[in-house]
């Protein structure tokens, strides 16, 4: 008989709590990975910068050359805020489908998918020419890392047994 996963605790503290912490890891992920590309490219900041700059200040993609810190700061606001909501809608559709129970590894696919095309539809639809200016792939790779690190965090949180066999597995335990 194979080994069943103990029932997910269904309480708001503990939503609010996977909510918190999935969202503020997937946005200091995407955070800190575009602060590492921006600063090897000699323009640390460079990234909410145009996104800001784009969002709030109507300025096309192309045009945004230089790092303004008030278009950092405004950017960082929707930063949180959107993966605010994320780690919400994420903690949720967790504890309700049960991805975790199964196939831990379609939890991933699944926050890589929603990151990936979220961010290109919102981005069409609120930032154009700003994929277009960072590179898909660049893009591509910060949404597959943080899909990452949320979807370790869950596993860690929700199945601490899998999370060992996975640290085991990789020599970590």
């Amino acid at each position: 008989m194979a080994h069943e996963p103990a029932p997910v605790s269904q309480t708001i503290p503990d939503l609010l709590y996977d909510a918190f912490y999935s969202g503020a890891i997937g946005g200091a992920v995407v955070a800190l990975f575009f602060l590492l590309v921006d600063s090897l490219n000699g323009q640390p900041l460079f990234t909410p910068t145009l996104m800001g700059s784009v969002l709030f200040g109507g300025v096309a993609a192309e045009a945004v050359t230089d790092v303004r810190l008030d278009m950092v700061a405004w950017y960082s606001v929707v930063h949180v805020a959107v993966f605010g909501a994320l780690g919400l809608g994420i903690a949720f559709l967790v504890r309700e489908v049960e991805l975790h129970s199964r196939h831990p590894g379609l939890l991933f696919l699944v926050l890589f998918l929603i990151f990936e095309v979220g961010f290109l539809v919102a981005a069409w639809v609120f930032l154009p020419g700003v994929v277009a200016q960072l590179g898909a792939s660049v893009v591509a790779l910060a949404n597959l890392l943080a899909a990452g690190a949320m979807a370790l965090f869950l596993l860690a949180s929700h199945r601490p047994d899998l999370w060992q066999r996975i640290k085991h597995s990789v020599r970590l335990a």
